[in-house]
């Protein structure tokens, strides 16, 4: 068997179930490998930031030409030396330079600048968590839709089983004209059997919408199938000030913005740091040579065609453009005070996000208690109805109206129950608990 006949047949042979979807999404979602790059990128940065303590080392090497040639003549009386100049024969000149500088004292701008990348690391760290945690909630939605789907899809099932049952029962009645049933009950249970199929639509489009959804977020390639499962009761409702300390101590949005204020802060030391010069050890090497020219050894002072020198010597390094730093730390202040007021801002938006997810649980769970009451109900006034109706003793309308009382509550109860798990995976979300 080829290889990824063989890999769908063995994803064909195991389910997927929720956990499973959930670590697919966390690893294949689009939006967290995007965050795993910009976290890898990150990472870099703060390497090359940590790098600063190593030499800064420049080199510099050519070969040019042609070069005139200067050349000393001593063939001349009292041997005076004069210089030959002229094109030929031509020449060449080799050059090379190496320069290193090693910092030793920068005015905090080394210590800022590894500082400002360790932050921006762990800010982007916690990005990455918010990608995934973002990425498992949907996933889960849609887990949970196609469930929800299902249920209801097998619901529908079993309603249109005993509309069957009813209508041939009706048509029999018809045919011994009973006075049972009349044609326009006959036609009402028609209508009734008509908005059961219109749901099942429904139910058939939840589920391939929900199918497809976890394919896109997870990343699924070729034919999967989704272990069932059926919808669990709503859940308890947690402490609210517990779920908000839990909030503020783990979201990854107030990771997030806290370290973004520490790195805008070494960002500010940064530039700060920049107002002064840098304190360096220096140390290099030059060489130069000319084919087609001299180097007397005490003649010429500086010798421009011949060079072999290396020097090392403790400098100072650094530029006068003092308005433009000004600036420049202006502009950082700047930041920092944003990344101050995205924090609260985070920080106010954790909270309303806790607070509507702790509402919408609540509710669901009243009406998950009231819609299965009234499923209960429903159901048992459908069942005497129908016996009532198949044994002689009711009417059609009775049927009619007790069956569809049942179906609107057991779809109203299905529906409850998904917004229930949904409100509890936002809860998760909004407490960072992924």
């Amino acid at each position: 068997m080829m290889p990824g006949l063989l890999a769908a047949a063995l994803l064909l042979a195991q389910a997927l179930t929720l956990k499973d979807l959930q670590e697919r999404a966390r690893r294949n979602d689009p939006r967290a490998q995007q965050a795993a790059a910009q976290l890898e990128n990150a990472s870099a940065k703060r390497d090359e930031a940590h790098a600063m303590n190593f030499p800064q080392i420049e080199y510099t090497a050519f070969v040019g030409g042609p070069s005139p040639q200067h050349l000393l003549q001593r063939d001349l009386p009292n041997d005076v030396n004069t210089v030959r100049e002229g094109w030929t024969p031509l020449g060449a000149v080799f050059h090379g330079e190496l320069q290193a500088i090693l910092p030793l004292y920068t005015f905090g701008k080394l210590g800022a600048g590894k500082s400002a990348s360790d932050h921006l690391v762990l800010a982007t760290e916690a990005l990455l968590q918010r990608a995934r945690d973002q990425a498992v909630y949907d996933v889960t939605k849609a887990y949970w839709g196609y469930q929800a789907a299902r249920n209801a899809d097998t619901s529908v099932i079993n309603i249109r089983k005993r509309l069957q049952d009813a209508q041939d029962r009706a048509k029999k009645l018809l045919a011994d004209q009973s006075d049972q049933i009349s044609k326009s009950d006959s036609l009402k249970l028609d209508y009734l059997a008509e908005e059961i199929e219109a749901q099942h639509a429904g139910a058939v489009k939840g589920a391939q919408l929900a199918l497809t959804g976890m394919r896109l977020v997870a990343g699924i390639q070729g034919p999967f199938e989704i272990a069932p499962q059926d919808l669990p009761a709503a859940p308890e409702t947690p402490s609210l000030e517990k779920l908000l300390e839990r909030a503020l101590a783990n979201r990854p949005e107030a990771k997030a913005a806290s370290e973004a204020i520490k790195a805008r802060a070494a960002l500010v030391d940064l530039e700060r740091g920049k107002l002064y010069p840098d304190l360096g050890l220096v140390a290099g090497y030059r060489f130069t040579e000319t084919t087609n020219a001299s180097n007397p050894a005490r003649q010429f002072l500086g010798n421009p065609y011949f060079d072999n020198s290396p020097y090392l010597a403790v400098a100072l390094r650094g530029t006068l453009d003092i308005p433009q730093k000004l600036a420049r730390v202006r502009q950082t202040e700047a930041d920092l005070h944003e990344a101050i007021a995205t924090r609260a801002g985070a920080e106010t938006l954790i909270r309303f996000e806790l607070q509507q997810a702790v509402g919408d649980l609540d509710e669901a769970r009243v009406k998950v208690d009231r819609y299965s009451k009234e499923t209960a109900i429903g159901k048992q006034l459908a069942v005497q109805a129908g016996v009532a109706f198949d044994g002689g003793l009711g009417e059609a309308r009775e049927l009619l109206e007790d069956t569809l009382l049942y179906a609107r509550a057991d779809g109203a109860r299905l529906s409850a129950l998904f917004d229930a798990q949904l409100a509890y995976a936002a809860l998760e979300k909004a407490v960072g608990g992924f």
